[in-house]
């Protein structure tokens, strides 16, 4: 395994869970992001998801991955570091945080 062969391979499976959500999910979620990131200058994709309870839910939750790339790529975002998620479900994980390029 090459030293990032791990990460390409999360990327393409949040890649594969965006588009199993749908062009009309990716969309909203997008611009969720893109307003959090107007508004805050650092934070993690796990934040943008609790601050919009409204937005459905993806069939996969690895469909975010999809989004904070989208919007890593679009200039949004760029990574400022990593933090352990808040979320019980994923028992500490480290995730990334972002630093917006909006504010």
């Amino acid at each position: 395994m090459t030293k990032h062969e791990g990460l390409e391979l999360g990327h393409r499976m949040a890649e594969v869970a965006g588009s199993n959500a749908g062009e009309e999910w990716k969309d909203l979620a997008f611009q969720a992001f893109s307003d959090h990131a107007k508004n805050h200058h650092v934070f993690t994709t796990e934040q943008v998801r609790k601050a919009n309870p409204d937005l459905p839910y993806p069939p996969d939750p690895r469909a975010w991955g999809s989004v904070a790339l989208r919007a890593k790529r679009a200039g949004v975002v760029n990574v400022e570091s990593w933090v352990r998620a808040d979320s019980r479900k994923v028992h500490g994980m480290v995730v990334t945080l972002w630093r917006s390029n909006l504010v």
